[in-house]
């Protein structure tokens, strides 16, 4: 239980409300689809890199990475590190050209270039994906502010901290995500970056850096305590997966121009690293100080009631909410996007959400296309409403299915999260990333690409669990590895011998990128 002055509670509950405030707010800003869904796709660099950077780290980095410290030392830092690497990787190789492609989503560019099927198989597969990182995130707010009211009760404070979330993303969309978000990025990188370091070594029990240094055992200072095997995992799980992440993707649309995207991405992925050696460190000063725990969980609001002063601890936990809530609107926003824009959309009102199911139009064209769709009632108030409705219902049942989880123990969570990650990583990844790296590509070798990774991975995962071998069940590395290998293989094979390839619908006439519009 964590030890609250009066000043925490208010800086918290000022939290909370400012939250709500800036819902309300943002629906004056909310008029087209793409406003509700990309922000009108118009935010400058500073905009766009805090709410990317509040994006990549949530309560896994925040809280999870503050157990990792104290259980393993700096090592632990490998869970956020290879979050940034996978933005450094976006950034570095697609940012630019995502976003130019006008798009809504990763099913867009999948169905472009590999048909109506692959896009099917993506949305199902994104959507399951972004309920279970949206549940993982509803339990983690909910720990933090059972931990500040234990009065509460798990179920209470997952209802109301998820509740909070769903109120602000479904009035403003990613509007209200991207000014929540940066309020959240003040709020985290002040919290964890600047005054924890601060309020740690002035600690009598740390005794500044030297004490630090002389106190933590030197297993602590391996960054390979996981084993390379452990540590691979992390790197194949997160890199692949956040460089075709919906609610990533969903980000870099908001951007107002390639610039932006590209420079931004690369900065949030550096922050996301510091940011994990921070949070990191927290649980090793936790360690050095001699506080004992139990569960890894507890790191971190023990930190908080250790280390910090009246004030400063709620701002703290005010981050640790930060943190989740950043992930759970963007991820709550992706999954709606998906279920809006490549089901409802494509598949019951029959519309190819600008021009996006021809692949032998250029990105040009279909920026003409989509412009001209803008005027229609699809892109109004109307289609605004709609948004709501589907997010609406969508975050009520994610709330929903994370407390039901919950009540079945922690385990499930988990498995939904390394199985909908390792799918990704392993079937969506090869395919996806081709696009935009190859100069022709085969429609016949993307969907056959992504059926032999999937069955591949689904038989290993099956073998995994019924014969008790961790390295080829959900959340072990075989998986993975066997799914991108299969299908590395297969679109390699099939993309030579297909004599029918097309040029990928991933870019742009250079002569006329002066035609897009810049936003203000």
């Amino acid at each position: 239980m964590v030890s609250l002055s009066a000043v925490d509670f208010i800086v918290i509950a000022l939290y909370f409300a400012a939250m709500i405030g800036i819902g309300v707010w943002s629906v004056i800003k909310t008029n087209t689809r793409e406003d509700y869904l990309v922000a009108g796709r118009r935010l400058g660099f500073p905009l766009f890199f805090g709410c990317m950077a509040a994006m990549a780290v949530g309560g896994a980095v925040t809280v999870g990475g503050t157990g990792k410290g104290y259980q393993l030392g700096i090592a632990g830092a490998w869970v956020g590190g290879s979050l940034g690497m996978g933005l450094i990787l976006l950034g570095m190789l697609v940012s630019s050209k995502l976003n130019r492609l006008r798009a809504l989503s990763i099913n867009e560019v999948i169905e472009r270039n590999y048909g109506t099927t692959a896009r099917i198989f993506g949305a199902i597969l994104t959507i399951i994906y972004t309920v279970a990182l949206t549940v993982v995130q509803v339990v983690s707010m909910g720990a933090i502010v059972e931990g500040i009211w234990p009065t509460l009760g798990p179920i209470y404070a997952m209802i109301l901290s998820g509740a909070v979330v769903v109120f602000y993303t479904f009035l403003g969309g990613m509007w209200s995500v991207t000014m929540t978000d940066i309020v959240q990025f003040v709020v985290k990188t002040l919290g964890i970056m600047i005054l924890v370091p601060v309020f740690v070594l002035r600690d009598k029990r740390i005794g500044g850096v030297s004490g630090f240094i002389d106190k933590v055992p030197s297993s602590h200072w391996n960054i390979g305590a996981m084993g390379g095997w452990g540590t691979l995992y992390w790197i194949l799980l997160y890199v692949p997966g956040l460089v075709i992440g919906q609610d990533i993707w969903q980000r870099v649309f908001t951007a107002r121009n390639d610039k932006i995207a590209k420079r931004g991405t690369l900065l949030a992925g550096l922050y996301s690293i510091l940011y994990a050696f921070a949070a990191v460190m927290l649980g090793m000063s936790v360690f050095a100080a001699g506080i004992k725990l139990d569960r890894p969980e507890l790191v971190f609001e023990a930190g908080v009631t250790h280390f910090l002063p009246m004030g400063a601890a709620g701002l703290l936990l005010a981050a640790a909410l930060a943190a989740s809530m950043s992930v759970a609107s963007g991820t709550m926003l992706a999954c709606s996007t998906v279920v809006y824009n490549d089901i409802y959309l494509r598949f019951i009102k029959k519309q190819s959400s600008g021009a996006s199911a021809d692949p032998g139009l250029s990105a040009m064209e279909r920026h003409h296309a989509a412009r001209s769709e803008a005027v229609e009632p699809a892109s109004g108030k109307h289609d605004v409403w709609v948004n709501r409705a589907i997010a609406g219902t969508l975050r009520l049942a994610i709330i929903g299915l994370s407390v039901w989880i919950t009540s079945l123990g922690g385990e499930p969570i988990f498995k939904a999260l390394d199985l909908s990650y390792g799918f990704l990583s392993g079937a969506v990844f090869i395919p996806v990333f081709a696009a935009f790296i190859l100069k022709k590509v085969s429609p016949r070798a993307g969907l056959c690409s992504l059926g032999a990774s999937a069955v591949a991975i689904m038989v290993t995962m099956t073998y995994g669990e019924t014969q008790g071998d961790l390295d080829f069940a959900i959340g072990g590395n075989w998986p993975i590895i066997i799914g991108m290998a299969i299908g590395l293989v297969t679109y390699t094979v099939i993309t030579l011998a297909d004599a029918n390839k097309i040029t990928p619908n991933t870019e742009i006439d250079e002569g006329a990128v002066g035609e897009l519009p810049v936003e203000v």
